[in-house]
């Protein structure tokens, strides 16, 4: 390829390569990207686990990187879990924070043999996010300080009349039901949350992810014997747009995550979107714009604003040049979780043709338990108890179960508002 291509290449470049430094960094940049893209890999297939999870590890092993190859391990992950989450969030119903609300659809689209179709929508909304984030960077580098300093100190205004219109489009009683499901939740992830960030993993998984593999347990639920793929048209170019600029928001305001993103998504889909199609796609695009984000606002305000953008700022400062080479980092790094994420989606689909579904929702459940066990001991297992009886509520009712999402929402409104209540 080298040798094809060296009469256009610069002097000084066939000069570092004559020397053997581009060589160097190319191998270097190689094994860091195929180092990331496993960990991401193993952290997206087996729930509960997530890249922060990674973190001392990679900085552990400091000695064997350059700070360079460490920080390309870190994004490569970060930005291939993204993708690879999607597969046990939807067909297991085991998700992150980042992907919590594709489980309602996603899962719907599963029982009814589109379990394809769901997994590949999120991801095409993950990889047009990637694309979106990256095509806003210039835009975004001319207005972000201002943005930022305007519209910070009212996330509270703009969450709250959301909250209440999911609340006021529920129906006659419903709206009852779900103003305490809301307050439930949001009061457990008040307590839960000022008590420690570990308890992150129990409370979500109680809320929704434990309800629905429960539920699958003890109504012995079967999967469809055959797994269609559609060959339907969408357009992507509205519920990428809208995931886009939710997530990144999401990747630049403090208090403002994915999944809080995602829940003021969901209601410019809530009408008119019955099969969730274009909402997946939004869920992708939040979840790898706010990542992005996350990682540019180490230039652009200079404020890491996720675990791995944290870790990458105490590897190396980030100027310009650092930046461009994150952007082409993430651009590989989305291609290759686009495949990956599509062919092992194939590979367990036919899995789960050959197993007892419900049974497999059972070890699922275990699983689960046992990371929350060992990541926070007993009092995550009791939060994740009283979590999913919260969920449960929100399940057996005729209430939307986005209205669990009161547990990351309520803190987030009290604390811009500067409202103290432990």
């Amino acid at each position: 390829m080298y040798r094809k291509y060296k009469n256009l290449l610069p002097r000084w470049v066939n000069s570092l390569y004559s020397k053997g430094f581009l060589k160097k960094i190319m191998l270097e940049i190689l094994f860091a990207l195929g180092f990331g893209i496993i960990f991401g890999l193993v952290a997206g297939l087996l729930p509960g686990l997530h890249p922060n999870n990674t973190i001392p590890i990679i900085l552990g092993m400091t000695f064997l990187f350059s700070p360079l190859t460490a920080s390309i391990v870190l994004i490569s992950s970060g930005v291939v879990n993204i993708f690879i989450n999607f597969i046990p969030s939807i067909l297991l119903g085991a998700p992150e924070d980042a992907s919590i609300l594709s489980v309602l659809p996603g899962h719907r689209l599963l029982l009814e043999g589109k379990g394809f179709d769901a997994i590949k929508l999120s991801v095409m909304g993950a990889f047009g996010g990637v694309l979106f984030s990256i095509a806003m960077l210039p835009l975004f580098s001319l207005f972000i300080p201002t943005i930022y300093d305007f519209i910070r100190p009212y996330i509270h205004f703009i969450l709250i009349p959301v909250v209440a219109y999911m609340i006021i489009k529920e129906k006659g009683f419903d709206k009852l039901i779900a103003l305490i499901v809301f307050l439930l939740s949001g009061f457990l992830g008040l307590i839960v949350l000022d008590y420690s960030d570990a308890m992150l993993f129990p409370l979500l998984s109680g809320l929704f992810g434990l309800p629905t593999l429960i539920i699958a347990i003890k109504s012995k639920t079967s999967l469809p014997k055959k797994f269609e793929e559609t060959k339907e048209k969408m357009k992507l170019i509205k519920p990428i747009t809208i995931g886009g600029l939710s997530g990144i928001l999401a990747g630049l305001l403090p208090g403002l995550g994915s999944a809080q993103s995602t829940a003021l998504t969901q209601q410019v889909f809530r009408d008119g979107d019955k099969s969730g199609k274009n909402f997946l796609v939004s869920v992708g695009a939040v979840a790898s714009s706010d990542l992005v984000y996350s990682l540019f606002a180490l230039y652009l305000i200079g404020n890491p604003r996720s675990g791995i953008a944290v870790a990458v700022s105490k590897l190396m400062e980030i100027g310009f040049n650092e930046l461009m080479m994150f952007v082409i980092i993430i651009l590989i790094s989305a291609c290759i979780g686009l495949v990956l994420t599509l062919k092992l989606t194939h590979i367990t689909l036919h899995f789960l043709r050959k197993v007892n579904y419900s049974r497999l929702c059972l070890y699922t459940t275990i699983f689960i338990l046992v990371l929350i066990f060992l990541f926070s001991g007993v009092a995550g297992l009791i939060v994740a108890a009283v979590a999913t009886s919260i969920g449960m509520i929100a399940n057996y009712t005729n209430v939307k179960r986005t209205h669990s999402m009161g547990c990351l929402l309520l803190p987030t409104i009290l604390w811009f508002a500067g409202i103290k209540l432990i």
